[in-house]
């Protein structure tokens, strides 16, 4: 199983290719904002998100509070740092910077979240990590990563990291689209909390809204995914119970139950009595699915909704 301490030097050893929007100076370190056309847009957004490109002038911090993927390439050495030996799974590893300082990172190897801070005068990038609480925790004792901006634009972000050898640079790509809500991201931190495994044994109560939680962010998770128009859903890297059908939700049957779900909770017992919650209301048949709908995707978040109302 790889491990945070793993995955952040990969991070900071992550070397892409040539960038869309260089600087054409001789100072690579020049933070630059290209400009848009705000009309350049190809398709109508959703509206419950909101497109940079149409909002005209965007403060820096406005161009980095999105979520941003890691331009991993077969040569790059992110790929070796990020691949989780455990599932045999690699993937794009994501960080989301949220309006509100808040920062989570998602990756094959697990998830992490805490606050992020930006000094505009030396264009540091701070990352403050919460310890103790996720599976990147591992005991690594690493709190928080800098990284300098060298270059930004409303979808590329490229950063500067002071290794012993010389700097390297990071690399990433985002949709310049963020939620109006930005609370309704899957992504922000308060929606991944049922993720972090509790220190004590939990009251059912709190076992309750921890499911609660989980189906919550599933209905964030599809929501988002029909709102970014995304035909196809990737799930690598995220804890489920849940079997899902074009037009219905199913269980994981208690034997083939995902570990990493029950690895949400304190211990296998308090993993079943969740699952049973979900188990429960599936069985009464009582959620209501859309007469004609115009995508499962987005049906499915909305059902979800519904689950997690009857929770």
């Amino acid at each position: 199983m790889c491990c945070f301490l793993f995955c952040i030097w990969g991070f900071s050893a992550c070397k892409g290719g040539n960038s869309r929007h260089r600087n054409k100076q001789s100072d690579t370190s020049k933070v630059v904002l290209s400009e848009v056309n705000p009309t350049d847009v190809s398709t109508e957004v959703d509206t419950a998100l909101l497109s940079l490109k149409k909002s005209g002038a965007v403060a820096l911090e406005g161009v980095l509070s999105q979520v941003w993927k890691f331009d991993i390439t077969d040569q790059s050495p992110c790929k070796l740092a990020f691949w989780d030996s455990a599932t045999n799974a690699g993937g794009h590893p994501e960080l989301g910077l949220y309006p509100d300082h808040s920062v989570t990172i998602n990756t094959p190897c697990g998830f992490r979240i805490g606050k992020w801070q930006l000094n505009k005068d030396t264009r540091e990038l701070l990352l403050h990590w919460d310890l103790p609480g996720t599976r990147l925790q591992q005991d690594d004792g690493l709190r928080q990563t800098k990284y300098i901006i060298r270059e930004i634009a409303l979808k590329h972000l490229e950063l500067g990291w002071n290794a012993e050898r010389g700097p390297v640079n990071v690399r990433l790509s985002a949709e310049a689209l963020v939620h109006k809500r930005f609370v309704e991201d899957p992504f922000y931190p308060a929606n991944n909390l049922w993720r972090v495994r509790p220190s004590n044994p939990e009251t059912n109560e709190q076992i309750r809204m921890r499911v609660k939680n989980c189906v919550h962010f599933y209905s964030l998770f599809f929501l988002d995914n029909h709102q970014r128009q995304e035909e196809e859903i990737a799930f690598t890297r995220l804890p489920s119970c849940f079997i899902w059908y074009n037009g219905g939700i199913g269980i994981q049957p208690r034997p083939k139950l995902d570990k990493s779900w029950m690895d949400c909770f304190y211990s296998v017992d308090q993993a079943m009595t969740g699952y049973g919650l979900i188990e429960t209301e599936l069985e009464k048949h009582q959620l209501k699915w859309p007469e004609h709908p115009t995508s499962w995707i987005k049906q499915t978040g909305e059902v979800l909704e519904q689950l997690a109302g009857k929770l």
